[in-house]
């Protein structure tokens, strides 16, 4: 195969795979009651979930922030085992309010 054809070929089957990636990916389940409880606990705590999606690997991962603080989390379904929680300062230019 001619180093043309090969490098057309794998650009293809990137794009093939980021295609089947984002078709195949599931939303997050928001019935779940561990997803369901941790957005109200955020929410509790003064936090605004920004968003909520599926890892590849089925996790859920979770993305807020609160007046000083951002926070991503990434949360094992059904059993409800975190697998990072980190949580930042938000900086000057982060914040939305009106400084």
């Amino acid at each position: 195969m001619q180093p043309k054809n090969l490098i057309i070929l794998i650009v293809a089957l990137i794009g093939l795979g980021a295609f089947l990636f984002e078709v195949f990916i599931d939303e997050p389940d928001f019935n779940d009651p561990v997803l369901k409880q941790l957005i109200e606990q955020l929410e509790e705590e003064g936090y605004e979930v920004l968003a909520v999606e599926s890892t590849i690997l089925g996790r859920y991962k979770i993305e807020a922030h609160s007046d000083e603080f951002e926070r991503e989390i990434v949360v094992a379904p059904g059993a409800g085992t975190f697998l990072r929680d980190e949580i930042s300062p938000l900086t000057e230019g982060d914040n939305d309010g009106d400084d």
